[in-house]
């Protein structure tokens, strides 16, 4: 049994190539775990006052945007993985399980999620 919230497709691919800037690319064409997982994200670094769109690093609005994506317990998911959701390309890192403290049956595996850049 599994406790979802707010229910997300996800596709999770394998780690695969760093590219030049140290993000790395999806290792294939297909996903190696697809279903409903949920994304949560959490506000992100931002400045008001940057300009129209901002800049790169500290300055560039919600440029930390990331959350923790919540999965089964039995995706298999991996460190370094990347994730699909919402139409948008997920880091994954911090990948750990969490289990319920009543012990209902309700564990989960957690990762930190963090967007990615597609403008280098």
């Amino acid at each position: 049994m599994s406790l979802l919230l707010a229910t997300d497709q996800v596709a999770l691919y394998p780690p695969g190539k760093a590219d030049p800037h140290g993000w790395v690319e999806p290792g294939g064409p297909r996903p190696y775990w697809s279903g409903a997982g949920n994304l949560q994200l959490v506000a992100g670094a931002s400045d008001p006052a940057a300009a129209a769109g901002g800049g790169h690093g500290p300055q560039d609005p919600a440029a930390a945007q990331g959350g923790t994506l919540y999965l089964p317990p039995d995706t298999g998911v991996w460190e370094g993985s990347t994730a699909l959701v919402r139409g948008q390309w997920w880091a994954l890192s911090q990948v750990r399980t969490v289990q319920d403290p009543t012990g209902s049956g309700l564990d989960c595996v957690a990762a930190t999620a963090t967007a990615r850049r597609r403008d280098g």
